[in-house]
């Protein structure tokens, strides 16, 4: 089935996601936990859950939402994605997130479709999400082009605030799709192959997820309810097995960080615009 342009404003029913300690670890595991990060993997006390954790839930209505547009996963590339924390996200609980296609803009090279999400847990609006979903070789049906995308950068010349190295492992992309994002192009070289990948890529969201991490230990205290929102434009492919560099510099307004991620031993940026909101510390 071809892409449906006319899929803006379809929408999905609550989905259900049920989750306990051990799915919040592991996520937490997924996006490059350690030793060090005991405060989000172990059970007693239960553990803080990452604000990027909303993803996970979020994860069925946007499969739903792209299977109905007629998407193709295998050419499919995720070029950005927005969460927005409006309270701390509890180690269990049942979360009820729907869906709703945003936008469909023509690039030429594929259709950038919008998909937002809203999360509930008890009752309670906790999260919103927005991905950006680039369907390579979809364009050109005659839509209008995107709204002015997120372009937030350090200043030339300034220093970061923090700098932190972060090595994946080989099994990087094995170990982070267990916690839902199951596209093929992770984890099946035949699949990454087709796609025109080498060999399987690391999630965008995997190290979406070790920026927000990172940023939260260096600049929060380590108190992940201080994030307000993250938004990343994902810039270049991480292969499992490669080191991340990821600097975090203070902008004017207070509490917002540009952040980036370089791959190690290049000079190519997996995230070169992204913008990152604290709240304040108590």
């Amino acid at each position: 089935m071809p892409f449906d342009p006319s899929c803006v404003g379809r929408s999905t029913e609550p989905f259900v996601h049920d989750y306990n300690w051990r799915d919040v670890a592991l996520y937490a595991l997924g996006v490059g936990a350690s030793i060090d990060d005991l405060e989000l993997l172990l059970d007693d006390p239960a553990p803080l859950v990452l604000p990027t954790y909303a993803v996970a839930p979020a994860f069925p209505p946007v499969q739903a939402l792209l299977h109905s547009s007629g998407a193709n996963l295998v050419t499919l590339l995720h070029s950005g994605q927005r969460t927005e924390l409006l309270r701390p996200i509890p180690p269990a609980g049942r979360a009820l997130t729907t869906g709703r296609i945003s936008g469909a803009w023509d690039m030429k090279i594929g259709a950038l479709v919008f998909i937002d999400t809203e999360t509930q847990i008890g009752g309670e609006l906790v999260a919103r999400t927005t991905w950006q979903l680039l369907l390579r070789g979809e364009g050109g049906f005659g839509g209008e082009r995107p709204p002015k995308l997120l372009r937030t950068r350090p200043k030339e010349g300034s220093s970061p605030a923090f700098r932190v190295e972060v090595p994946t492992g080989d099994n990087q992309a094995l170990l982070y799709r267990l916690s839902g994002d199951l596209n093929p192009i992770h984890s099946h070289p035949e699949v990454a192959a087709k796609a025109g990948f080498e060999r399987p890529i690391l999630h965008g969201l995997c190290f979406y997820g070790i920026a927000a991490r990172v940023a939260i230990k260096a600049m929060a205290a380590g108190d992940p309810a201080r994030l307000k929102s993250f938004e990343a434009r994902f810039n270049k492919t991480v292969h499992p097995g490669q080191t991340l560099i990821v600097e975090g510099y203070t902008l004017e307004e207070e509490g917002q960080l540009a952040m980036t991620v370089t791959i190690a031993g290049t000079s190519e940026q997996a995230i070169a615009n992204a913008l990152l909101e604290l709240r304040p510390g108590q």
